[in-house]
């Protein structure tokens, strides 16, 4: 197995960290966000495109010119297993991804105009969720209605679903009809099964603060299945389930909530969230980037004084920080956009860097504006290792995850002609007018 600590090439692939990086022929834009591993290494990404693209000897074309969907199966050496399209005439996004127990993949985005159809007939506009066997055959796909959308999902220990977003019209999880009051917060939690909440372990929450614009961003959750939500409002709002109050000021906010779908608690966060994940004991952990200097609770980071500065920040199970830790330079932009934590309970943090990061080991430095990179930190926030995915192009990072093995996994989209993360030029990046998707394994 390839280490990204040691200087050595471990599995004598010629390669150091990088173990493979994959792309696509495209005639079109394609761009991917959100990736998924399951238990025998596969991997799964999820995309959105326009125009045309070839996975696996298989050519699929949009719909419309905005964007459709890609859901893409990858063996754990990388080649292609199977690909499925989606899309109407209208845009539709893919959001977010996650693969249950029996690497059974769900899949979770909006719809601008409805009439996607993931198997069982075309859904309605807004938020919808659908879910696929292994094989990639349709289990069951919900379409709410309405206007809105899933920003994240994510499954417990039960092979539940949890899926959060935001709605500004009418919705139906199929229980009755919930209105909002401007621009909601919503919060769910699905039978793995069917996709319906069914009682008394399914529910939803909806919040709505004295705004019209609140939103969940993204979510996670834990062992013993309580649910950690990231998400914003304009003005100060109420995140209680009960009678006493849970009361945040404008702007991001982490909120907790048990299994049963109650409220514990709510903690203000400075800065721009973006992701999370929760640790081997139950203690969330949230990346994003701020500028000058950033709160959460009482405690407060000091940025470097440039542009955008990355940070990671670890609470307590109670939403106390028990460290937070910042990363940048003086002049540039750094942002990490999502993390993941590894079987050993290691933290994996993607981003971009614009200048140079250096997260204590000395500085990397962007050859493109912006690069992408890596860095896997301890449970503790020392330094494993570290690692830049430069192009001389734009490359955007923001998804990553774990394989069974420890390996860390990472989809993203860049504009570099001949795109080269290591391992040769990527299929289909020969031109640089176009975003592509590329996909790639590194090492533990």
């Amino acid at each position: 197995m390839e280490r990204c600590d040691a200087a050595d090439d471990e599995n004598c692939d010629g390669f150091q960290c990088i173990v493979w990086a994959t792309g696509f022929e495209q005639n079109g834009s394609a761009w991917a966000f959100t990736i998924a591993s399951d238990a025998e290494g596969n991997v799964f990404v999820a995309a959105n495109f326009s125009g045309t693209i070839a996975i696996g000897g298989k050519s699929f074309s949009s719909a419309s010119d905005v964007s459709d969907v890609l859901l893409v199966k990858l063996s754990p050496a990388g080649d292609p297993i199977w690909a499925k399209k989606f899309g109407d005439l209208g845009a539709d996004y893919a959001t977010s991804l996650a693969v249950g127990s029996e690497g059974s993949p769900v899949l979770a985005g909006e719809s601008a105009q409805g009439g996607i159809d993931f198997g069982d007939g075309p859904l309605p506009a807004g938020p919808f969720i659908a879910r696929f066997s292994a094989s990639g055959d349709h289990v069951w796909s919900t379409g709410l209605g309405g206007r809105g959308a899933f920003t994240d999902v994510a499954i417990d220990a039960s092979d539940d679903i949890v899926v959060v977003g935001r709605f500004s019209q009418t919705i139906n999880f199929g229980e009755g009809p919930i209105t909002p009051d401007g621009e909601d917060i919503l919060v769910a939690k699905l039978d793995g099964a069917t996709g319906r909440v069914i009682e008394p372990g399914g529910w939803v929450r909806t919040f709505n603060g004295t705004s019209s614009y609140e939103a969940a961003t993204a979510a996670a959750v834990d062992s013993s299945k309580n649910i950690f939500v990231l998400g914003w409002s304009t003005q100060t709002i109420n995140l209680s389930t009960g009678e006493t109050p849970i009361r945040v000021d404008a702007g991001q906010f982490l909120l907790k909530i048990t299994p049963a779908g109650e409220s514990v608690w709510a903690r203000g966060f400075g800065g721009q969230p973006m992701g999370i994940t929760v640790d081997l004991a139950s203690r969330p952990v949230v990346v994003g980037s701020f500028t000058g200097e950033m709160h959460v609770d009482e405690r407060t980071l000091i940025g470097s004084g440039g542009n955008k500065d990355a940070f990671v920040v670890q609470l307590e199970a109670d939403g106390t920080p028990r460290w937070m830790r910042a990363f940048g330079d003086a002049v540039e932009r750094q942002e990490a956009y999502g993390v993941t934590r590894d079987p050993s309970g290691n933290l994996v943090v993607v981003g971009v860097v614009e200048g140079h990061i250096d997260f204590g080991n000395g500085p990397m430095k962007a050859k493109g504006r912006p690069n992408g990179f890596v860095a896997k930190l301890t449970p503790d926030a020392e330094l494993v290792w570290s690692h830049l995915m430069g192009t001389t192009g734009q490359d955007d990072l923001r998804a990553v995850a774990a394989s069974q093995d420890g390996e860390t996994l990472v989809s993203g989209a860049t504009t570099a002609p001949d795109a080269d993360f290591g391992t040769g030029p990527l299929p289909g990046t020969s031109d640089g007018d176009r975003t592509r998707v590329f996909i790639a394994k590194l090492g533990r």
